[in-house]
């Protein structure tokens, strides 16, 4: 007679049969809310599982492959610009000892405490501040640029980009100008990012 627990069916096995965990799988609430916000911004609900679909840079990327003519869209070379430019402030906000969200007042009141993670190298806190600084003044550069008759700023630029990369602004939120912006910031970093 065998003793112990019985083996877990659905688990995910190595070669020698041992248990590395249960699949990934999405709750079906959290799916069917995925769907509901999918149609709501004009994207194919077939994408309730696809990663793209679960923040506004990745959804303006799905809008793209569905109708390459959609103006409220961007191209896989502005969303891997945006992609890297996101990768690029966290490490950015880790090196320089800030945080990109806002934590609680209870939070702040405590405190952050002590890390145990070690202090990066002096060549790799260059490297990041350098691509930091790139970045920051193509998406400046890129606002000074005339688009019909009104004059766009850098600031525009940046914080649009800001709002749809960190923020996951809601696309529901984003004005014909805000696309506009949001194409110009992430060709710009597209550049500077080759």
């Amino acid at each position: 007679m065998r003793r112990g627990r019985r083996r877990k069916p659905n688990a995910i096995r190595d070669r020698t049969g041992k248990s590395r965990g249960e699949p990934e799988s999405i709750a079906p609430d959290v799916l069917a809310m995925r769907a509901r916000d999918l149609v709501r911004d004009n994207v194919s609900p077939v994408h309730a599982k696809d990663a793209l679909a679960g923040f506004t840079l990745g959804r303006l990327l799905l809008r793209h492959r569905a109708d390459r003519s959609d103006p409220g869209s961007i191209t896989q070379q502005q969303y891997d610009a945006g992609d890297d430019w996101s990768r690029i402030l966290r490490a950015h906000a880790r090196v320089m000892g800030y945080s990109l969200s806002r934590p609680s007042p209870s939070f702040v009141m405590v405190g952050t405490g002590l890390s145990c993670a070690s202090d990066p190298e002096q060549d790799e806190v260059l490297r990041i501040r350098r691509k930091y600084s790139d970045c920051y003044v193509a998406l400046i550069e890129a606002g000074a640029l005339f688009r019909g008759q009104e004059k766009v700023t850098g600031v525009e630029v940046a914080m649009i980009c800001w709002d749809v990369c960190i923020n996951n602004r809601p696309i529901s939120t984003l004005s014909a100008a805000d696309y506009g912006n949001l194409r110009a910031g992430l060709n710009a970093l597209a550049k500077v990012l080759r």
